[in-house]
């Protein structure tokens, strides 16, 4: 099993987070997601999954994705 951890953007309520599980969710090979939309963190766990799958997906549904180490930008900013 591998993780992926980054900051997804645009995500406001609970709702927000739990679309963005849900959609993550449907990625083949991912096998779990966590996402909170009030640290904008999301990590998911998977079993060789494709990554830029999982970002995709994410992007479809309306939200950025951000990959900045140590990530400081603004939530406009990365997409």
């Amino acid at each position: 099993m591998s993780e992926l951890a980054f900051k997804v953007n645009g995500m406001v309520c609970s709702g927000c987070s739990d679309t963005v599980q849900k959609v993550v969710m449907a990625v083949p090979a991912v096998t779990d997601a966590l996402v909170n939309h009030e640290t904008r963190a999301a990590k998911v766990t998977h079993d060789g999954a494709d990554v830029e799958a999982v970002y995709a997906a994410i992007r479809d549904a309306r939200f950025g994705v951000c990959t900045c180490a140590n990530c400081t930008c603004d939530q406009c900013a990365c997409s």
